[in-house]
């Protein structure tokens, strides 16, 4: 957490916590940091303040928070060690001190670079954990409501953890679900306090149920939509609803449709983006379905080749030409696949291919971008598209070692053609 002053606040009067500095405020709470004199260590304190405290209501609330928090045993949530209460009155919860940045405020310090693929594989990294930990809370039949890059927490030494669960709404009991989350009775009784039809949560990142207050339709899909805000952030720099979709999802509960990912950035890789907007749909049903699925097609992009586009073949399709001009190559991921070169009327084939094999990838490293065969669909075939500007970005064309492919991608095309010419005058001595 960032710290914002290191003068003592005296928000805490026990005998047990020496504070040591205000790190923030919210609504209806102040943090500080503390020294815990019996187990000699340093804490965050969240004090319920004073205007607060006064109110029944409000008092319940942080005690809710606690309970819900405070048994929601996950590596990426935040540990409450105690609620307990001043001889004033006033409500505090102690809780790991957590040391390093926002989400928010990494993507901020990055800026552009936030798309370097070593950045983006660190942040899609944090992205699973977050997923992970409101699984978890899924799994206990826990809404957060107020997913969002400021609600997530990155240390120094890779820690990763949501923060805040201060809105955080209960679903009801499910059979074959894990442990429910039990709540004392005067607690339990604040549930559904903020009313159907009330709006509460960020309205950047809230998906049109949340704006609506339909509190019987929000379920784990308005967690996957402030998931899908939070990776649009990841990707764009910026939250994914504008100030003119906030207003006409208040005012008429319809809205203009998001715009993608790519067309604030075009390095955005197309994988992402798709991920991305589905998680965004403003149809619950169009959503993922759980978290788990959305981390599951972020994992499958992590493992390599989930960025790239597909296109498909029927069977008899020739898929590219010998002699024109092409920039892409080609993976199969699916199906067979022939190429041969064309001598007057006759096809002389060259192999037959399979999935994982390559094609075309000369093409898109030499100077000289025509086709030296042809290659036809054998069955019906999905292909992965492997274009220049694909490899640049992971290669790195311009740098030394993108130099090298390119120099062993030259010699073979070279080589190819000393065999051509080769077997035309073997041809034409016979």
């Amino acid at each position: 957490m960032r710290e914002y002053t290191s003068a003592p606040v005296t928000m805490v009067a026990t005998d047990r916590f020496t504070e040591r500095g205000l790190l923030g405020r919210g609504g209806s709470s102040v943090v500080v940091r503390a020294f815990d004199k019996d187990l000699l260590r340093e804490v965050a304190l969240k004090v319920l303040a004073t205007e607060s405290s006064e109110l029944p209501q409000a008092a319940l609330r942080f005690s809710e928070e606690a309970q819900i928090a405070g048994q929601l045993e996950h590596p990426n949530i935040v540990p409450v060690y105690e609620l307990a209460t001043q001889p004033s009155g006033q409500r505090f919860l102690s809780m790991r001190l957590l040391e390093g940045h926002t989400l928010e405020e990494t993507l901020r310090l990055m800026g552009a670079s936030r798309l370097d693929p070593d950045h983006l594989a660190d942040l899609l990294h944090i992205f699973v954990k977050v997923c992970e930990a409101i699984a978890f809370a899924h799994s206990r039949g826990v809404i957060h409501r107020d997913l969002k890059p400021a609600n997530i927490m990155t240390s120094d030494f890779g820690q990763v953890y949501v923060l805040d669960w201060g809105i955080a709404q209960l679903l009801p009991r499910v059979p074959g679900r894990g442990p429910s989350i039990r709540l004392t009775p005067e607690s339990a009784g604040t549930r559904g306090a903020d009313g159907e039809a009330s709006v509460i949560g960020t309205p950047s990142y809230m998906a049109p149920e949340q704006f609506a207050g339909a509190r019987g339709a929000i379920d784990e899909r308005t967690d996957v939509f402030a998931l899908g805000g939070t990776l649009f952030q990841i990707l764009t720099g910026q939250p994914p609803l504008s100030t003119e979709i906030i207003r006409a999802l208040y005012i008429r509960g319809q809205a203009p449709p998001i715009m993608r990912p790519e067309q604030f950035d075009p390095n955005v890789p197309p994988e992402l983006s798709r991920i991305t907007m589905r998680a965004l749909a403003y149809d619950p049903v169009q959503r993922y379905a759980s978290v788990g699925e959305l981390k599951c097609d972020i994992e499958s992009f992590q493992r390599g080749s989930w960025h790239l586009p597909r296109v498909s073949y029927c069977a008899g399709t020739i898929i590219v030409k010998e002699g024109e001009i092409g920039n892409a190559a080609y993976v199969i991921e699916q199906g067979r696949c022939r190429a041969y070169r064309t001598e007057g009327a006759a096809e002389n084939e060259l192999r037959v291919m399979g999935p994982g094999e390559v094609f075309g990838e000369t093409a898109v490293f030499c100077d000289d971008k025509s086709r030296t065969a042809s290659v036809k669909a054998l069955t019906d075939v999905r292909l992965l598209v492997v274009t220049s500007e694909v490899l640049a970005r992971a290669v790195g064309l311009n740098l030394w070692m993108g130099a090298f492919v390119k120099a062993i991608a030259a010699r073979f095309r070279e080589a190819d053609e000393r065999l051509r010419v080769m077997e035309a005058s073997h041809g034409d001595s016979k």
